[in-house]
């Protein structure tokens, strides 16, 4: 069962039986890119058009992703508040698109929340500062298209010809700087020395 389908269940046995499971992340590559045709890998597929979608965000804005499609690398985070490690990797994201946001570069964070926990959703991302784009997936159209096994977090980065470049499941501590360097390759900059 993955993690989300355990988180699911409700119990707080479940979820700490769940973070034992997949250590600090929900998804099951371990932060690492998932390559075409492995097992477990997302839908979208490195080198694909990425698909539009229209949803609103959590100040009930229309959302069309086509408005930043080859204009802007995009990365679309999947993540929900229930999911500890997508909480951790957080305030990577925000302090990647604070970084990056002048060069083209957006973060999209979309909600896997359900019925039980989406209300928390808009104020959880005031309460951080979330000042990308929050969405809501309440139908699950967006992670049908885009990660169908609901992995959390899932991120796919989009390159300004709008293609996916990378998808990235789960995220363990020190992943902000595979993820970083990621992005600075998508944008065509090589990474800082450190």
């Amino acid at each position: 069962m993955s993690f989300a389908g355990i988180c699911r269940a409700g119990t707080g046995a479940a979820i700490v039986a769940a973070l034992a499971l997949c250590g600090a992340g929900c998804g099951t590559s371990g932060g690492a890119p998932s390559a075409v045709g492995e097992p477990g890998a997302a839908t979208a597929k490195s080198g694909a058009q990425a698909t539009d979608f229209t949803t609103r965000d959590v100040d009930g804005n229309t959302f069309r992703l086509s408005d930043m499609l080859g204009k802007k690398v995009i990365l679309i985070d999947f993540w929900a508040t229930w999911c500890q490690p997508c909480l951790a990797e957080m305030p990577h994201l925000q302090k990647l698109y604070d970084q990056h946001k002048a060069e083209g570069f957006v973060v999209v964070a979309v909600s896997m929340d359900g019925p039980e926990s989406i209300a928390d959703v808009p104020s959880f991302a005031k309460r951080n500062q979330m000042t990308f784009p929050v969405l809501l997936d309440e139908d699950s159209s967006i992670a049908s298209t885009y990660n169908p096994r609901k992995s959390a977090p899932l991120s796919v980065i989009i390159d300004k010809a709008g293609r996916v470049a990378v998808v990235r499941e789960g995220y363990n501590p020190g992943d902000e700087d595979a993820v970083a360097a990621d992005v600075l390759k998508v944008l065509g900059q090589s990474a800082p020395a450190k």
